[in-house]
């Protein structure tokens, strides 16, 4: 089921994913009810839901006109009402049926912007709700929006392949031929790109059909060009189409293939025609057809005259299975781009602060291949502290892209609300997870930067808590990098009740603090702690460096453009000492690997 089709959702009345982000609002937002909803010409639809009256909490739907969600959905804009009765823009609303005295809704967006249906907030008497509540709500939205976009990718992506595959199978069983259209299919299955593709057809086409040249050519995004496709991913300027002159425009642009018994016959038809190769016969240009004309396969022999019927019947094939697999490979180039810009959203602007330089960096893998569950964050509480953040959700597709966003926002959310040390915030999430059903597991370095206390000279106090993340580096100011030592405690999301240990140290002033993900130091070819002792090095060689350039720095000397995994990076720096507090020096406790 792709959650964003009001067609499906009217025959799934409870989805336990959606449940979840229901069951976050109202124990977040302290609410009696809280809905993920979506709004069709005639209903609302509310595959998750908490509070509601029991009528509806069964059926999961209400009519339209009790519908105070439309109004987001139509506004494409957040609503927050501290008492709906009365309130103009919902004069036509019956508010009465739900029980809406209070509400506050933010939209959700599908994988194409589209916004689709309401994440809210619903009480049953008046209320005021606050700046808090409504980031908060907002947070949740993105996360919720994620999981409806995400899902809807990978359903419209496994239908693609389902239709692809079956088409190749059923081709595969025709005639004489269907060992080499096995193989076809079988070397075109594993194509991702188009390049890919090309190199698949390439030596089938020499070896099955004795072609001496083969070209492989895709319309751009205006369909005005002709963009020839290389082995080796570059992409030519390309060929303006000319229907008239040029055989391949003719293809595209007509659908239909064109013939030429040999090269001259096909230079006198169409002589602006231009191809690569030496193949002086028989050539084909043929249309690559998925719903629409997506580029053309040139097909060239040694000999003149036409094909005989069999090898006909095979470039046929194979014509089909390139544009299919073409179209696959456009889709997951999609979603792979789709899924890692609403990873990027997900991870929003570092807020500013007066005394700590703050910079972040979030790289996806170099193949693109995958997305990760990397996330970075920072949170300012009114008390002046900075807590910052850093974790990984186990797992490499868009389900972990998914938990990410939902455990990032339930984090920050209760940095906000308890504002306690870090080991016990990393507890409440624990208690929360469980609490909430919320699987999966993710390590997780929560970091509290306390404000300039009296006192210490200038230095800071840093609380850490570690859930089985790798030890963040300390770069002092005199240039020395150290790797910070302590206890890491399990992952969260194995237990509800894990011991979290807390860890403080005093910085000097203008030191900073670089936390990271595992993508930036581990490697197949050596060990973690390794990788770790060689940032720990390159950390003091760019000590001289701000935080932004420090961050470009080490990602270029440890990834470079071939990280096998995808890395998440937070850079603190401390404000630097003022005269008077040059003389004084501050012990740094608990750390171990200088450098």
């Amino acid at each position: 089921m792709t959650v964003a089709d009001p067609d499906d959702l009217a025959s799934v009345p409870a989805d336990p994913d959606l449940d979840l982000f229901a069951r976050l609002v109202r124990a977040q937002l302290g609410v009696s009810t809280a809905l993920v909803s979506f709004v069709t010409p005639d209903a609302q639809l509310m595959p998750g839901a908490v509070g509601l009256p029991a009528e509806y909490q069964l059926s999961r739907r209400a009519p339209r006109r009790a519908s105070v969600c439309q109004v987001v959905v139509a506004d494409e804009a957040p609503l927050v009402v501290g008492d709906v009765r009365g309130h103009p823009r919902l004069a036509d609303v019956d508010v009465d049926v739900l029980g809406v005295v209070a509400y506050a809704g933010a939209p959700l967006r599908d994988a194409r912007g589209v916004v689709v249906g309401s994440l809210c907030a619903v009480d049953d008497r008046p209320r005021e709700w606050t700046e808090e509540d409504v980031a908060v709500l907002l947070d949740l939205a993105a996360a919720c929006s994620s999981e409806i976009a995400l899902r809807q990718l990978r359903e419209d992506a496994a239908l693609a392949l389902v239709e692809s595959r079956g088409a190749w199978m059923a081709a595969a069983a025709e005639g004489r031929h269907s060992r080499l259209l096995l193989e076809l299919s079988e070397h075109l299955s594993g194509t991702a790109t188009p390049s890919d593709v090309l190199a698949a057809v390439l030596p089938l086409a020499h070896e099955h059909l004795g072609t001496r040249h083969a070209e492989l050519h895709l319309l751009d995004e205006s369909r005005r060009r002709l963009v020839r496709v290389t082995l080796d991913g570059d992409a030519p300027a390309g060929r303006r189409l000319d229907r008239r002159g040029d055989a391949l425009s003719a293809a595209a642009l007509t659908g239909r293939p064109v013939l030429a018994v040999d090269r001259a016959a096909l230079l006198a038809g169409h002589p602006a025609t231009r191809l690569d190769g030496g193949a002086e016969g028989t050539t084909a240009v043929l249309p690559l057809v998925v719903d629409r004309t997506v580029g053309v396969l040139v097909l060239a022999w040694p000999t003149a005259g036409p094909p005989e019927e069999d090898v006909r019947d095979v470039a046929e094939a194979m014509t089909r299975y390139t544009a299919q697999a073409l179209a696959r490979a456009e889709l997951l180039v999609a979603q792979r781009t789709a899924a890692t810009t609403l990873q990027l959203a997900m991870l929003t602007d570092l807020p500013r602060t007066a005394d700590l330089e703050l910079a972040e960096r979030y790289v996806p893998t170099a193949d693109g291949a995958q997305v990760g569950g990397d996330w970075y964050d920072a949170v300012v509480t009114p008390d002046g502290a900075t807590h910052l953040v850093i974790g990984d959700v186990v797992g490499h597709d868009v389900t972990a892209a998914a938990a990410m966003g939902q455990l990032r926002s339930l984090v920050r959310s209760l940095v906000w609300a308890h504002r306690e040390t870090p080991g016990r915030v990393l507890r409440h999430v624990d208690e929360a997870m469980a609490g909430l059903h919320l699987t999966g597991l993710a390590t997780c370095l929560l970091a509290r930067v306390a404000p300039p206390a009296d006192g210490d000279g200038g230095a800071r106090r840093v609380a850490w808590s570690s859930a089985g993340h790798l030890p963040p580096v300390l770069l002092l100011p005199d240039g020395a990098a150290l790797l910070v030592e302590g206890r890491s405690d399990l992952l969260l999301g194995v237990r509800d009740d894990v011991a979290r240990t807390d860890h403080e140290l005093l910085v000097p002033p203008g030191s900073t603090l670089l936390l990271y993900t595992d993508g930036l130091v581990e490697r197949r070819d050596r060990p973690v702690r390794d990788g770790m002792a060689e940032l720990v090095r390159a950390v003091a060689r760019h000590a001289g460096l701000g935080p932004d350039a420090l961050a470009d720095a080490l990602l270029a000397d440890m990834v470079g453009g071939h990280g096998g995994d995808d890395v998440a990076l937070l850079v603190a720096r401390t404000e630097p000492a003022g005269p008077a507090e040059q003389a004084g020096s501050v012990e740094v406790p608990g750390t171990a690997g200088r450098a």
